[in-house]
């Protein structure tokens, strides 16, 4: 596993605005994977109950990334990563038999709401946290996840080098800090889902 992923992190050399950003933007990155709810995702003590939770309120965020950036720039399926959400979302249900809709289970209006009205290249922040997320760490998440297709890729190496090109493109000198202080907004909505989910009283099944 180890020797895969050091594979797949030098599949692709970023430039140098991406090494920037990459640098700015770290101190958020590590809180993120300091944060216990990420931590119990990576050592496989979350419940079920809870990363279906996390899912669906994660789906909507992937709907509107790939409507807004995928239309215009058509990508393989597999990095339609909402569709492998749904999937697993579903069989979540399956097994705990909730409603996972209810009103005190949604946390990403806010989120979704600020995605929508961004201007595009911006909206490729959400690339950066959430796809590359995916590929590089949700490669070690995925081993103590109950239903992990959400992290599944065909072609792995491949698709970091389409993710990133995508996110390079446009990116330079005049936006590269714009962009960094998207991703960072990026990374704090994302902590605050994982605050409100790690306060949820847990629900055994």
């Amino acid at each position: 596993m180890l020797l895969h992923l050091l594979n797949v992190i030098t599949a692709y050399r970023p430039n140098k605005f991406s090494k920037q950003v990459k640098k700015a933007t770290k101190e958020k990155h590590d809180a993120i994977e300091k944060h216990p709810f990420i931590k119990s995702m990576i050592d496989g003590t979350l419940s079920d109950f809870k990363y279906a939770i996390y899912l669906n309120n994660l789906l909507p965020i992937y709907k509107a990334v790939e409507m807004f950036l995928f239309y215009s720039n058509p990508v393989d399926k597999d990095l339609l990563q909402s569709r492998k959400i749904n999937n697993d979302l579903n069989e979540y249900i399956r097994l705990l038999g909730i409603n996972i809709d209810r009103p005190e289970y949604i946390f990403n209006k806010e989120w979704l709401n600020y995605f929508l009205f961004k201007d595009k290249f911006l909206q490729k922040a959400e690339l950066y946290i959430r796809w590359l997320a995916d590929m590089y760490g949700g490669q070690i998440i995925k081993r103590n996840i109950r239903f992990n297709s959400k992290y599944n890729f065909n072609d792995l190496r491949n698709e970091i080098k389409i993710i990133r090109r995508m996110i390079e493109d446009g990116l330079d000198e005049a936006n590269v800090e714009r962009f960094i202080e998207e991703v960072n907004k990026a990374y704090e909505f994302h902590r605050q889902l994982a605050d409100k989910i790690n306060e949820l009283p847990e629900r055994s099944l």
